[in-house]
């Protein structure tokens, strides 16, 4: 699921207009910050994506949050990083680009909404001649049930239901695991109440 969604995010990028004008649309490279800045400064302008740090869940479903760095350099200075000079795309152009792909648009099989952006004022970034902005977005999504469909599948061929009932005092886990096998073995205990029910097709 968070693979698929970071994928999507990524291709929605890769696939729009924006893209042409960037050197590169990858997810955020796991560097400490100094060498971050000197990646950004490398590969600029870009769009970074990376996923958010809370996820909360209700009813059901987990609200995911990504974040997308939209990155920009420009050899003229800080002003043309920000607006772009013709030439080289600028950092206000790639966030509303972004915003516009992204507010109620669909990456991967997820629909996503922006739910906000954040310029960036790290001194690092300003030294290195770079401008940064975050857009924050998220989705809602099911939250996957858990079952395992090779073992689901395994089930396929289960025809009986058999329990076995153990009344106080109870027997030991070790006879328990006698009894559950599939040739229960009742040799020294046997449970207090048994159920068999054929399962229907």
């Amino acid at each position: 699921m968070f693979a698929e969604m970071e994928i999507g995010l990524v291709a929605v990028i890769e696939a729009s207009p924006l893209a042409q004008k960037l050197v590169c649309v990858e997810t955020l490279p796991e560097l400490d910050g100094d060498n971050l800045v000197k990646q950004f400064a490398a590969r600029s302008p870009a769009v970074y994506v990376v996923a958010g740090v809370h996820a909360p869940v209700s009813d059901g479903a987990i609200r995911v949050p990504f974040g997308l760095a939209c990155v920009a350099r420009n050899a003229r200075g800080h002003e043309s990083a920000r607006r772009g000079d013709g030439k080289t795309i600028g950092m206000y152009q790639i966030l509303s680009a972004v915003l516009g792909l992204l507010d109620n648009g669909r990456a991967g099989s997820y629909v996503w909404r922006v739910t906000g952006a954040d310029l960036m004022t790290d001194d690092k970034l300003s030294a290195a001649g770079l401008t940064c902005a975050v857009v924050r977005v998220e989705t809602l999504a099911a939250l996957p049930n858990g079952i395992d469909d090779a073992a689901l599948a395994a089930l396929s061929e289960f025809t009986t239901l058999r329990a076995d009932y153990d009344i106080a005092p109870h027997d030991s886990a070790a006879e328990h695991a006698k009894w559950a096998g599939d040739v229960p073995d009742y040799s020294i205990s046997k449970p207090d109440l048994q159920d068999q029910q054929p399962v229907q097709p």
